[in-house]
């Protein structure tokens, strides 16, 4: 599937009444760096894209645009990650592999990259 295919989709089907699924995970990034579960909801990703494309369209993808840029593009691989582990729960059950993998996949993410660039 195509990065743009799995955006649309995950945009879609993304809701923000969801509980949070990674609260007990420990994360060793600073905590003013850190990217939430809250941070990634469909609008927050919808407005990356259209960053995105506003970035990329006027060449301000490097020098010191550079880290908007991948800031934008976290949100949405966030998104995705967050969206592919309530899927997971909704069809298959949250005590699923398919669940717990999709929902570990997220909270490691958030716990190792999941964080801002200044």
């Amino acid at each position: 599937m195509s990065f743009q295919i799995a955006l649309a989709v995950a945009l879609a089907a993304g809701s923000t009444t969801e509980p949070t699924l990674c609260s007990g995970v420990e994360s060793k990034i600073e905590p003013d760096m850190r990217i939430v579960e809250s941070d990634l909801d469909r609008e927050a990703a919808i407005a990356a894209s259209e960053k995105l494309r506003d970035m990329i369209s006027r060449g301000e993808i490097s020098g010191e645009f550079h880290f908007g840029y991948l800031n934008q593009l976290k949100i949405i691989q966030g998104h995705a990650l967050l969206h592919q582990a309530r899927s997971g729960r909704k069809e298959f059950g949250s005590s699923s592999n398919e669940a717990r993998d999709s929902t570990r996949a997220l909270c490691n993410w958030l716990s190792e990259e999941g964080f801002w660039y200044d």
